[in-house]
């Protein structure tokens, strides 16, 4: 066989490694980005409470809410399932859910916040699948609820 058959018979399995590499890189910088963006609007929290202790005292309480949907890329789907063949902790997807969970969290204080409220306790977080593990898409959502209080 000369280089160039070699090549061709070749060529669908790199372009494929390529494209594996592209869409796991690009996804890292698009994760980092969201990192700084959830480092960053935490900071901007200031001095605005957060707790999980179950009673609310203050002249005003209500329920907030903050929801974000996580989907799935394809890429790391391929990676998640070389990582099930060999066993061992999925941390790509512990990542993911960690900006996810911050990110309900945020939302929920966001909106506690633009409301007037000094602080939010009783937080809860919910998540749920969005897709059994079998489909194409797959992601979840995380809910954070908890009761916004004014002083």
């Amino acid at each position: 066989m000369s280089g160039t058959e070699i090549f061709i018979t070749l060529w669908p399995l790199i372009a494929t490694l390529g494209l594996m590499a592209l869409g796991l890189t690009t996804g890292t910088i698009i994760a980092r980005r969201e990192e700084r963006d959830l480092d960053r609007r935490e900071a901007g929290l200031g001095d605005f409470r957060l707790g999980t202790v179950p009673q609310a005292h203050g002249s005003r309480v209500q329920l907030v809410t903050g929801s974000t949907v996580v989907g799935f890329d394809y890429f790391r789907r391929i990676a998640l399932f070389f990582r099930k063949l060999v066993g061992g902790h999925f941390r790509m997807h512990e990542n993911m859910m960690m900006r996810a969970r911050r990110e309900a969290v945020l939302r929920m204080a966001e909106t506690a916040r633009a409301d007037g409220a000094a602080g939010v306790c009783n937080i809860r977080l919910v998540s749920s699948n969005l897709a059994s593990s079998d489909s194409a898409m797959g992601g979840c959502e995380v809910m954070a609820y908890g009761t916004a209080v004014w002083d």
